[in-house]
């Protein structure tokens, strides 16, 4: 019988989250769909034994009620009247926003849109599953930077916890690895897990001139052309690159391996909703276009000139006037899901290279941009807390949090004589979990400390579709509030270019030159000579 699965919220569907939290409190850990099943059916009849697959879609929400300097009563907060003071700026960036979006300037913003290119996605996922058939055991995505850290985040928040322990019947799909590093002892030991007659690999790089991935590359054709020959080497590989230059294009079409495009003008770190982060959703059995459709749905919202309508663009404004006029010059990202956990990874990379500019548009000197920092709930509740709420007036956290989970675990009572276990008992870990979240909050908050909350009904497609979505047009929108550039990353390429010249790399002498020139280290200031 086709499990009929209904992620519902308590806003929505009070009466199901009620009747069914009541009950799984009263039996074992394991959710009941048959009981589920026929909750449901009380409040849609009309699903009743129709057998469908239903997932009901609500928007994430959005709450910054303790950066509001009159809540809050702290030197880090926000005044309503200081954010009505951004209106004439925000028109204007909105504005100049929706002309280029119209110009085709902002091309990520259309990625929710490219219809023809999720079809070319599932079709391929489709006709290698089918060729492969039962020999397909693994799938490797070669990468790093945004090329990795979306597809990574998505699968982490959307596949099981231990997806690639499943069992095969469990799984369905092949199990997932990612090469990023060039960390030699990391890289050989994936291969020595790897059967290459049962390995697809995906090398995604859109120019094809990025050192580490590309080195990795080399590797794995090597390694897989050795074992398998080349013409199933032409069968297991996929590149993801430019539709029509550069080297990793001119590459695939030597070996003759299929392609799917990375659209012009998107970057790397805005790049998740598109074929670089889409087609290893969907080979792992991922709803793409419902991911998709809720970043869609966060491009409705985001359209919005209202700033107090617009997530995107109060959630910009408000770290930009604490960090400019309150010296807030840090911005935690603090998920109570372990699932989320790698989504603070991805925003950690879209923040930094966006924001963080020496130059302003015009070319003044103005080193731009917080630093933003990883935690996760509840571990970090016992690493940084104490910082966030004692330490200096320089930081703005966000808690992503969760309004249902996939699982209900009963806490047992037991050790009834012990107090610090006592209490436990008959609760579950949900319970517990939302507590420590709140408190954090309520902590945080009684402490001074600027504290936006961001929740969602559940972690599903349509609802990380969204966060994406929502926190690349921030990211956007909040460049033209710092007047830099947030497309671009000058200050990544000079690390680039150094290693390009010590390895000898054609037209990068004067770079080996500058490496060579530079001082060499004082024996007086190394310890352990």
């Amino acid at each position: 019988m086709t499990e009929i699965r209904v992620i519902c919220t308590f806003a929505l569907e009070n009466r199901v989250s009620f009747c069914y939290h009541r009950f799984m409190r009263s039996r074992a850990s394991q959710p009941c769909p048959a009981i589920k099943k026929k909750l449901i059916s009380l409040v849609h009849p009309s699903l009743k034994d129709s057998g469908a697959k239903i997932m009901l879609k609500k928007p994430i929400i959005y709450d910054y009620n303790n950066v509001v300097s009159n809540r809050i009563q702290s030197p880090a907060g926000i005044s309503v009247e200081e954010i009505e003071s951004y209106a004439k700026k925000v028109s204007e960036i909105h504005a100049l926003l929706t002309e280029k979006r119209k110009g085709g300037h902002l091309p990520f913003y259309e990625l929710p849109y490219r219809k023809e290119e999720v079809k070319k996605i599932k079709s391929l996922a489709a006709e290698v599953k089918k060729e492969m058939g039962e020999r397909l055991e693994n799938m490797v995505v070669i990468g790093i930077g945004g090329s990795s850290l979306g597809g990574i985040a998505l699968t982490k928040a959307l596949a099981h916890p231990f997806y690639n322990f499943l069992s095969d019947t469990e799984r369905k799909n092949p199990k997932l690895f990612f090469a990023e590093n060039i960390d030699p002892d990391e890289i050989k030991g994936l291969l020595d897990i790897l059967d290459p007659e049962r390995t697809l690999v995906n090398i995604v790089s859109k120019s094809g001139d990025t050192a580490e991935p590309m080195a990795n590359f080399l590797l794995f054709q090597k390694y897989m052309g050795e074992a398998i020959g080349e013409d199933n080497l032409k069968k297991q590989m996929i590149a993801t690159t430019d539709a029509k230059k550069g080297t990793m294009r001119g590459i695939a079409k030597e070996l003759g391996i299929r392609t799917l495009t990375i659209p012009e003008g998107v970057g790397g770190r805005f790049s998740v909703l598109s074929s670089v982060g889409l087609f290893p959703a969907c080979m792992v059995g991922i709803d793409i276009e419902s991911l998709l459709e809720g970043a869609a749905f966060m491009d409705k919202l985001s359209k919005r000139e209202d700033m107090f309508q617009n997530p995107a663009y109060m959630n910009a404004i408000i770290h930009y006037h604490l960090h400019t006029r309150r010296g807030v010059n840090m911005a935690v990202m603090m998920p109570y899901s372990s699932q989320l956990a790698e989504v603070s990874v991805w925003y950690r990379q879209l923040l930094a290279e966006s924001l963080g500019k020496k130059y302003s548009l015009s070319g003044e000197i103005v080193y731009a941009g917080q630093t933003p920092i990883k935690a996760v709930g509840a571990i970090d509740q016992h690493s940084q807390i104490q910082l966030y709420r004692e330490g200096p007036f320089d930081k703005i956290i966000t808690i992503l949090g969760v309004d249902t989970f996939k699982n209900f675990l009963n806490i047992p009572s037991m050790y009834d004589s012990f107090e610090g276990t006592s209490y436990l008992g008959g609760h579950t870990l949900n319970e517990l979990f939302n507590a420590e979240k709140q408190a954090t909050v309520l902590a945080l908050v009684k402490s001074g400390r600027p504290t936006i909350e961001i929740n969602l009904p559940e972690v599903n497609p349509y609802t990380i579709g969204q966060l994406f979505y929502f926190y690349e047009v921030q990211t956007v929108f909040a460049g033209y509030l710092y007047d830099v550039n947030s497309l671009d990353q000058p200050g990544v390429e000079a690390g680039k270019q150094y290693a390009y010249g010590m390895l000898g790399r054609k037209g990068y002498e004067k770079t080996k030159e500058e490496v060579d020139a530079f001082p060499k280290r004082d024996g007086k200031c190394v310890i352990g000579q």
